[in-house]
């Protein structure tokens, strides 16, 4: 089956899912299938789409909310003007910490309806929430209560199974975000890497998003094949890390020709529900990197957990 690939405005033809066994060890994708039971969950998935939807029209998100779990309090609602993709972010208090849920759009093309929900704590630029058990564990309540359905996706056995395998551990899972891909937008290429985490899992519960994601170093082998600007693998690899790299953020992100030769090579996944993808990081060279398109014509839903192991994140 082929799959008509549209983000923000740029049509990049019909590609077909590739065939291609991945492998962890190699930074590469792992697509898991079926693994996420989400018929025990469709009341709760149909409830997250609907609140989404209001979210999309201009509803607050406190008004939205479930009833908090005992000890947990709203502190008020915040908009950082200075960020054109940020719509709101809602404070609370849970144990003496303050904790927050970040609304806000995948981008500003107008009819890009994308957007994301993160759940954190503390200075975002800072990192704070790789250092706050407490502080964590509460914003993981928080979630459960907001987005039952996540309990499928963490206490999935054959998700923890299949990362248990790859990480040689226990898996903690962190910075929880809810996404939801609208017709039309989707994700540039982008990774996850961050300093001890072993990667990220990404699970679809409602609609499909279609995948693009290979190994960084891969990707700067297919660049450097598909034009001669590029012959030093040093200087791209370094060049793919830079602030949206010009002519080079055009090449991986809005050329066709470009997308269909990775579809061609065997990169293209398209997830449904029930389908999870894990993206392995150990360094800035070595991860997994990642476009995503949305697939059909009605909004997703998905969740993204970043993968810690558990003895390196203190209870």
């Amino acid at each position: 089956m082929r799959y008509r690939l549209r983000r923000r405005g740029i049509d990049h033809g019909a590609v077909a899912p590739g065939a291609r066994t991945t492998s962890w060890e190699a930074c590469e994708p792992v697509v898991l299938r079926s693994v996420i039971p989400i018929h025990r969950a469709r009341p709760s998935i149909l409830r997250a789409l609907r609140m989404i939807a209001r979210l999309r029209r201009g509803a607050d998100l406190a008004s939205r909310l479930p009833p908090l779990p005992r000890g947990f309090r709203i502190l008020g609602t915040t908009v950082n003007t200075g960020d054109p993709l940020e719509i709101h972010k809602l404070h609370l208090s849970a144990r003496g910490r303050e904790l927050y849920i970040k609304v806000n759009w995948l981008s500003t093309y107008p009819r890009d309806g994308s957007l994301r929900l993160r759940f954190s704590f503390g200075a975002e630029v800072l990192d704070d929430w790789a250092e706050d058990p407490v502080a964590s564990r509460a914003s993981d309540r928080l979630f459960e209560r907001v987005f039952p359905a996540s309990r499928l996706v963490t206490h999935s056995p054959a998700i923890l199974r299949h990362i248990r395998s790859r990480i040689q551990a226990q898996p903690r899972f962190v910075q929880r975000i809810v996404y939801s891909n609208a017709p039309g937008g989707g994700a540039f290429f982008h990774h996850d890497y961050v300093p001890r985490q072993a990667g990220v899992v990404y699970a679809q519960l409602a609609g499909a998003t279609g995948w693009i994601a290979l190994p960084k170093r891969t990707l700067a082998r297919q660049i450097q094949n598909h034009t001669r600007r590029w012959r030093d693998t040093r200087a791209l690899l370094d060049y793919l890390d830079a602030p949206n790299p010009d002519r080079l953020h055009r090449l991986i992100n809005h050329s066709p020709t470009f997308t269909r030769r990775l579809a061609k090579d065997g990169w293209f996944s398209v997830l449904r529900p029930g389908d999870s993808i894990l993206l392995p990081s150990r360094g800035w060279d070595d991860v997994a990197w990642h476009s995503i398109f949305t697939v059909g014509r009605s909004p997703n839903l998905a969740l993204s957990f970043g993968i810690r192991r558990k003895e390196n994140f203190a209870p």
